[in-house]
């Protein structure tokens, strides 16, 4: 099978347990597997052009780095972008919540601001 054709490989929609199935598994299907797991986390990162810096603690960070010495990540920056969309994906009750108030204060700003553009 050529890259492409893998590329095209189903993967089961309950991938959030993907990552440790990817990384806890042995035997003749495991890299076949591996490799369809990664494709998927790979199109879940697509469009990473924004960059956030972020400080975390060792316990965090060894379990970070034991994902990319597994291989089930490329880099720390693929491993934190691919928690950090699980963690808002997991609480999306919270961010649907707080958007209508987030617009309004964002809408309040804007008045600010053409006010005081007015004053000048």
């Amino acid at each position: 099978m050529g890259k492409d054709e893998e590329r095209k490989v189903a993967v089961p929609e309950k991938d959030e347990k993907a990552v440790m199935v990817a990384c806890c598994l042995e035997g003749e299907n495991a890299e076949r597997i591996k490799e369809k797991v990664l494709l998927k986390i790979g199109e879940k990162l697509e469009d990473r052009s924004n960059v956030v810096m972020t400080r975390l603690n060792n316990e965090d960070l060894e379990q970070i780095d034991a994902l990319i010495e597994v291989d089930a990540f490329k880099s720390r920056s693929e491993a934190a972008a691919f928690f950090i969309k699980e963690g808002i994906r997991a609480r999306k009750d919270l961010f649907l919540k707080i958007m209508p108030t987030v617009e309004k204060i964002r809408g309040l700003k804007e008045q600010a601001k053409k006010s005081l553009a007015k004053t000048e």
